[in-house]
């Protein structure tokens, strides 16, 4: 977070210079960022400096389409160091917990098993806005919604989707499998009938995006050997079929990875530069598509990083951290 973004020009008060003292060596100096104005006149900085290898957030900034939320993480009640272990309900530095937390955004468990992007899918389609939710890394318990109130997830890897059962050992296999998951007996068991209506579900749901993706036509070149962008271009070849799938509206997750720097390992520079090459990309092929007007794209994490180093030149687990919002229409 602090190295993404941070103060640059601030008085009365010299924000920057208090960064530097804690931050110590991995403070970044003002000749390694891009200096943005601040649009906030309720603090002493008049102006924040975004990562060097982070030049597409700058440019998305300064032309009004995107916007950075600080110091934002999970919090049920105002605590002090005190106190937060007896009155937060999560644990707040586990990276397994926090995940999940995360992408739940259900600190008290209202809904349980369900995740903040899958509920708002299941708003509006209950409000009648056909709604669709797309992971393109892994099954993710954000986009779980309450069940009976939405569709299931798509789940496909940045390849896209292959054909099922391309080498069947009959030729009629797929239709056999159809009819052995048809309708249940009104007496079916309610695990058997819920693996059936699943499955049928699944293959009939993984053959016409298939059909659909395989004639779309990506017109930007996408980074090769960048996994983030892989998935940003398999989410673009997705939109471009919403109005074959008959949706409204459409919620994608996709992850990046490699920023637990306990240590000074040298992998920061190269996670910024993969993320920013693929943030490029991803914004002219929506631009070409004409859905830039359309798409916004919201960045979180389990949570940040302390804003002290440790003794090995790196940062712990933090709390609070610094996320950004851009799109058309931000």
């Amino acid at each position: 977070s602090y190295s993404m973004l941070a103060p640059h020009t601030c008085s009365p008060i010299d924000i920057y210079g208090r960064y530097r003292d804690i931050r110590g060596s991995i403070g970044l100096p003002l000749e390694r960022m891009f200096e943005i104005p601040s649009n906030n006149h309720n603090q002493p900085c008049t102006s924040f400096g975004v990562h060097e290898n982070l030049p597409a957030l700058r440019d998305l900034y300064i032309n009004g389409t995107l916007t950075f939320i600080a110091n934002a993480g999970l919090l049920s009640k105002p605590v002090t160091a005190d106190t937060y272990k007896l009155e937060t309900p999560v644990s707040l530095f586990s990276h397994n917990t926090m995940v999940l937390e995360t992408k739940a955004d259900d600190i008290f468990d209202e809904f349980s098993g369900t995740g903040v992007g899958g509920r708002l899918a299941d708003v509006l389609t209950q409000a009648g806005i056909p709604t669709s939710t797309f992971s393109v890394y892994e099954q993710q318990v954000v986009l779980t919604g309450e069940a009976g109130k939405g569709q299931s997830q798509f789940v496909l890897s940045s390849s896209g989707l292959p054909e099922f059962n391309p080498n069947p050992s009959i030729n009629n296999m797929d239709d056999i499998i159809k009819f052995l998951n048809n309708d249940t007996a009104p007496d079916s068991g309610f695990h058997a009938a819920t693996w059936s209506q699943k499955l049928s579900e699944s293959l009939i749901k993984q053959e016409f995006l298939r059909q659909y993706l395989d004639a779309t036509v990506v017109n930007t070149s996408f980074p090769e050997g960048n996994a983030v962008a892989d998935q940003f271009k398999m989410v673009t070849r997705i939109m471009q079929t919403y109005q074959a799938r008959g949706s409204l509206r459409d919620v994608f997750y996709v992850q990046d990875w490699g920023y637990d720097s306990h240590a000074d390992d040298g992998k920061l520079i190269g996670n910024l530069n993969r993320i920013n090459f693929a943030i490029e990309a991803f914004v002219s092929e929506l631009r070409f598509l004409d859905l830039w007007e359309s798409t916004v794209v919201v960045q979180f994490s389990e949570f940040a990083r302390t804003l002290s180093p440790n003794s090995g030149s790196g940062t712990e687990h933090g709390w609070g951290g610094h996320h950004f919002m851009f799109g058309g229409a931000v």
